[in-house]
């Protein structure tokens, strides 16, 4: 799409991981979306089958990076924000490959993002295979087992997150990075790999001083837990929220939050492996018991293991 010097330039950066189909549905809906001036770049994570040469073949203006091994959420995408930060772009959009785009999402996530203090917009969420249901809107930080709350959380989409509002945090899989912010604050934390790369980035921005945005009007509809084992409880995804759980805590809490947060798992955690084992899904809460510990001693995953690489 040609740029537009009437317009702020924004690189759209969509990271594959064994994902081409959605991917490419993905790329279909932003041939719909009314802004004039943004580019799209999609980096293949290191996927069996890289994605490159079908979306060659069928969006000949998407510029394609293919990586050699799987880099995680930061990494894989740190890649599209240090091309955006060379080649001069006002903002980085960074997308789920599984998403999908309203055709006025890019603009009010642009609009939302015009003070000069907002380093971060995220917009509402809607479940993909129900457009009436919330996957998510923003979420907060609340020390607990999970560390994070969502706010619209599967609610049905009742006008209850209508509103334009300053928040904590807003999810990663449709957000819109201020490139000023970035060059002050820094790329994603390349240590998560995966899960709370984008609260523990706007907590960061957030000390600094800048505001994350939450915009109703940017909509997307979002599959979600389209890459590590679905929506199953015994997936990597258990062991990597764990770790980066503990690894936002050593970076970000107080001594008091650290200790709330201790707390709610060593509490928690004998209830939730026993209704764990009643299910057959036990082996899940040994995948965030090594986490938690992989956190602590600042471990790298065991990315083979997890089948990650």
């Amino acid at each position: 799409m040609a740029l537009s010097q009437a317009w702020p330039r924004v690189l759209v950066i969509i990271l594959d991981w064994n994902g081409a189909d959605d991917t490419l549905a993905c790329l279909e809906s932003l041939r719909q979306v009314d802004y004039p001036a943004f580019d799209t770049l999609v980096i293949d994570n290191g996927s069996r089958q890289s994605v490159a040469p079908r979306v060659r073949a069928s969006f000949p203006g998407v510029d394609c990076i293919e990586l050699p091994i799987n880099l995680g959420y930061a990494g894989g995408n740190n890649v599209g924000l240090r091309r955006a930060l060379e080649m001069q772009y006002d903002f980085a959009y960074v997308l789920n490959n599984d998403t999908v785009v309203d055709p006025g999402a890019l603009r009010a996530a642009v609009a939302a993002a015009e003070p000069s203090d907002v380093a971060a917009v995220g917009g509402k969420v809607l479940a993909f295979d129900d457009p009436h249901r919330l996957w998510m809107t923003y979420g907060w930080i609340d020390y607990r087992q999970s560390l994070v709350q969502l706010a619209g959380w599967g609610e049905r989409d009742a006008g209850r997150y209508d509103e334009p509002r300053d928040v904590e945090w807003v999810p990663g899989c449709a957000l819109l990075l201020s490139c000023r912010a970035l060059a002050e604050v820094g790329l994603f934390d390349e240590a998560f790999f995966a899960y709370h790369e984008d609260v523990d980035w706007c907590t960061s921005a957030r000390e600094r001083g800048w505001r994350i945005r939450y915009a109703p009007d940017a909509v997307v509809r979002h599959r979600g837990n389209r890459t590590l084992g679905g929506p199953s409880y015994v997936s990597p995804r258990k062991y990597l929220s764990a770790r980066s759980t503990v690894l936002f805590a050593r970076k970000h809490a107080t001594a008091s939050q650290r200790l709330k947060l201790w707390l709610s798992i060593l509490i928690t955690l004998p209830f939730v492996f026993l209704r764990r084992l009643v299910t057959g899904e036990a082996r899940g809460v040994w995948f965030k018991v090594r986490g938690w510990v992989d956190g602590l001693r600042h471990r790298e995953p065991p990315y083979e293991a997890l089948g990650l690489r």
